[in-house]
Order: C-alpha cells, then structure tokens, then sequence
C-alpha cells in the first residue's frame, strides 16, 4: 500500500513538473511553433450605392499560423463575410426588391512577416485562396407571370492583403489589431454584389 502511495505521490510530481515547464516554456523561443485563434470586426465595401447610407457587414475569421524564427509565418485562414444586399427589379408590371444578406466563406493561405518591439509585435501579410459565395437572386417566369427568389451560388479566387499589430498579454495569449483588404476579381459585377472590401478586427489568439 505504502509502495502504491509512493508511485501516486511520484506521477503526480512527475505531472507537476511536466506542467511547470510547460508553463515556463516560450513557445517564441522555438524555431517553428504554432498560434491559434479567431477575430471578429466589421465589413466595409468598396463599391457603395450612390445616395444610400452606407453598406456595412461583418467579417469573422478563424486561423492557424505557422510561425518561422519570430519574423515569418504562414497563415491559413477560414472566415465568412456578410454584408447587407439590396436589389430592385421590374419585370413587365411586376416589381421586386430585395433586401437581404449576401455571403461569402474563404479559405486562403496567407504569407507575412512580422517584428517583435518588447510586447508589441507589427505585421503584413498577402496571400489568396478561394471564396464560396451565396448572394440572392430573381428571375421571372413570362407565362405564369411569377418572379422566383434564389440564391446564386459559386467558387471564386479570393485575394487578400493586409497589417496589423500583436500585443503579447502573456506566454499564452496574444491580443491583435487587424485590417485586411479583400477582393473577389472575376465576381460578376453587379450594383448589389458588394462582397469585396475593407475588414477592421480585433481577436485573440493562443501559441500552441
């Protein structure tokens, strides 16, 4: 019993100090290491409609990126961004309006660099990816004169560019500033599509 209670007594100091040095443990410090993480903000397109308030949506993005020596990371990103759509058509005498949210999911790989100033850490990055999109969309049926609501769907090259800044809080998390650039070139170009634009977001992240 006494040789049980010893072994116990043993694993869990093995279990302390394995868990000690993992919390003394700067992951910054490795040549290769990991960050986790998400943000959220808001959505500004490029394209607005003249004499209307301005459109506005939301961004959140989760992503992984692979750090290199402090400076140089490799980021894979995965976030959705909405943004209020509004359409108007006229079909002989019949009339249709819209007002609903466009969306588009990307995943892209991004490439940057960034430089540690005590707890603050600036960045760039550039990269690109793909883009499934969802907008709302109208057709009109002559012979039952009926207008038909759907949604356009479709995959398409997402590029994207921007900078930000870290603040490292601890070993465990990391705060940041981000904004990003988006666009979606070959997107067909209409007055009511406004999925390309400019994101602000603040997240939080953890070196794993």
């Amino acid at each position: 019993m006494k040789i049980k209670l010893l072994i116990a007594l043993m694993f869990i100091g093995a279990l302390s100090t394995v868990a000690h040095a993992q919390n003394n443990d700067d992951p910054a410090a490795r040549k290769l290491y990991l960050d986790f993480g998400g943000s959220v903000g808001v959505f500004i397109p490029y394209d607005q409609v003249k004499g209307q308030k301005t459109l506005t949506g939301s961004n959140a993005m989760t992503a992984l990126q692979l750090n290199y020596h402090q400076d140089y990371f490799t980021k894979l990103q995965f976030g959705q961004t909405t943004v209020n759509f509004k359409s108007q058509s006229s079909f002989e005498t019949v009339n249709s309006l819209i007002d609903a949210k466009a969306n588009s999911t990307n995943l892209g790989l991004a490439f940057g660099y960034q430089h540690s100033f005590g707890r603050w850490q600036p960045f760039v990055l550039a990269g690109a990816g793909a883009s499934f999109i969802d907008v709302p969309a109208t057709s009109f049926a002559k012979v039952s004169n009926t207008v038909n609501y759907t949604t356009f769907s479709g995959t398409y090259l997402y590029i994207n560019a921007g900078g930000g800044i870290n603040y490292k809080i601890s070993k465990s998390f990391i705060l940041y500033l981000e904004g990003q650039g988006s666009t979606i070139p070959n997107l067909p170009n209409k007055s009511s599509t406004h999925l390309s634009g400019v994101s602000a977001m603040i997240g939080i992240k953890a070196p794993l």
